[in-house]
């Protein structure tokens, strides 16, 4: 492996800067890192992923280190924040066109475990800072929102802007986003004249997701024009898709035909269950892997195959509006998850809003609180027919509503809890200081890792309202199909219905709740309030 001709030059730019003759620095080199660290965004042998996010193009590692940082609440270990980077890296780049793994170089013997920041640390997270201002029009820089909420975050969003002590001085109104960069305006909520500095650090209040949300498909490049042209056509017909080239924006998913190259490839990674060649199916963007139970047959035509995906397509998209609408890290919900081995005291993996558990309870969001089986920087890779359970805590003064989902390989979702479905709403309710294990000794049912093989995602969310409009519509899938205990899988259409009103309780709720006068919702977006809401992810890989 040789650098490239620019490398070279950027690298000589820096010896002159730095006034270093070539063997200066190789004999500096040949020493070791003298101080700090050395943070790599892929190891030597892979590429490092320039990732489409909705309407921009970003180092897929920098983005996410650059945006995990912004959220955090304490001065952690550079170690500890590589391998929690690494996991999102992972899953990330698998939905580009590559595969990589941050990495990082130190001095372990003078400095074993070294902290990332040398001076004082900071403790205000942030989604977004001033950068420019001209009365109370104000430019942002949006640096600290999750890659795949951005869409939450145009028109309508706003963000609160707080002072050293915690109190909230003003609001900024989002009025348009192009790619990190927004603009807005400053409405001042104190007593007195407020400035807003350029620097001043933003939170954010309420985003607001577009009633409009699509699925955006990306057609093969392997396409001939004419099969290219009938994809569109097909794609376009079907409601809230959009068929888009590949490389131009970011899409989450392509429609492609397998070809025999393909076939060989995947055969090669020993990826089970091949569709045909010439058959159509669903990859994720990386073209390495196919969306389980997306292929047809081989001869089948391409409206055929468009017409058989649509129940695909609004499962998939079920799933992309219930992670538009979650707040994770911005939560100030106090609540921690963990899924656990069923009958041992082995942590898969834990989760918490680390804005909420820290700020309000001095909790140290890094030190799990039991033995773990984590390997550190990989996604957990779980055996089919491995049982497992949660365990969620309410941290919180007042009772807590707690539902949790599964979005598979597939991209099925599935309800574990609530899972009592003939009770009240109170079967989703938490007690304040109150701790439950999921599913529990007298639930009556286990839950086992299955089919399909390949990335699941379970959400935690954890509201303080009660959200009765979806609840009602799940508990009338649950009457229509006779099932009083257990969890709960509704058909696509189904599921696109329970997200579509879970929208619009959590809509009806942040309506509700604004006072500051020059922040509404407009008709054409439903409002989340991340006061009110958290949403906890935790990953992993079924595996053989």
């Amino acid at each position: 492996m040789q650098p490239s001709p620019q490398e070279f030059a950027y690298q000589q730019q820096w010896l002159k800067r730095l006034n270093l003759s070539p063997q200066q620095f190789i004999n500096l080199r040949r020493q070791g890192v003298a101080k700090g660290v050395v943070i790599a965004a892929a190891k030597r042998d892979q590429f490092a992923a320039d990732a489409p996010f909705d309407d921009f193009h970003a180092g897929a590692f920098t983005y996410l280190f650059t945006q995990y940082l912004w959220q955090q609440t304490a001065n952690q270990s550079v170690k500890r924040i590589l391998v929690d980077v690494n996991r999102s890296t992972q899953i990330l780049s698998r939905n580009s066109s590559i595969f990589q793994e941050p990495e990082l170089e130190l001095d372990s013997k003078k400095n074993p475990n070294p902290l990332t920041y040398f001076t004082p640390f900071n403790t205000s997270y942030a989604e977004a800072v001033v950068t420019q201002t001209k009365g109370n029009q104000v430019e942002l820089w949006l640096g600290g929102i999750d890659a795949r909420s951005l869409e939450a975050f145009n028109k309508d969003a706003a963000f609160s802007v707080v002072d050293a002590n915690g109190k909230q001085t003003g609001i900024v109104k989002l009025e348009s986003r192009q790619g990190l960069v927004g603009k807005g305006t400053f409405i001042n909520t104190a007593r007195g004249n407020t400035e807003l500095k350029t620097g001043t650090l933003l939170q954010e209040t309420i985003r607001g997701v577009p009633n409009d949300l699509t699925l955006k498909i990306g057609l093969d490049d392997a396409f001939d024009s004419n099969t290219t042209n009938q994809a569109q056509q097909a794609l376009q017909a079907i409601n809230r898709v959009t068929p888009l080239p590949l490389g131009q924006q970011e899409v989450q998913y392509i429609f492609a035909r397998m070809t025999e190259t393909r076939y060989k490839q995947l055969q090669k990674s020993k990826v089970t269950n091949l569709p045909a060649v010439g058959s159509f199916c669903l990859f994720l963007p990386s073209l390495d892997q196919i969306v389980p139970s997306s292929f047809g047959t081989a001869n089948e035509t391409v409206t055929a195959a468009a017409e058989r995906l649509k129940p695909k397509f609004k499962a998939l998209l079920a799933a992309r509006i219930v992670k538009q609408m979650l707040p994770n890290n911005t939560s100030e919900v106090k609540v921690t998850a963990s899924m656990n081995i069923a009958g041992s005291k082995n942590i898969i993996s834990e989760t918490l809003p680390t804005r909420g558990i820290s700020k309000q309870t001095g909790a140290n969001p890094t030190t799990p609180a039991k033995p773990t089986n984590i390997k550190e920087g990989e996604i957990p890779k779980l055996p089919a027919g491995t049982q497992v359970v949660f365990e969620v805590e309410n941290k919180e003064s007042t009772p807590i509503y707690v539902s949790i989902l599964v979005i598979d390989a597939a991209g099925e979702m599935a309800i574990i809890f609530p899972n009592t479905w003939g009770e009240s709403d109170d079967a989703a309710l938490l007690a304040p200081r109150d701790k439950r294990i999921i599913p529990g000794n007298d639930d009556g049912f286990k839950l086992t890792i299955g089919e399909p093989f390949g990335i699941t995602e379970t959400l935690i969310i954890a509201s303080t309202s009660p959200l009765r409009t979806s609840l009602k519509a799940l508990k009338d899938i649950a009457n229509r199909g006779n099932i009083k205990r257990g969890t709960l899988a509704p058909s696509n259409d189904e599921f696109l219905d329970v997200t579509d009103k879970l929208l619009g309780d959590l809509d009806a709720e942040t309506r509700g709740g604004i006072n500051v006068e020059g922040v509404k919702l407009g008709a054409g977006v439903r409002g989340v309030d991340a006061k009110k809401l958290a949403a906890m992810a935790i990953a992993f890989e079924v595996v053989r």
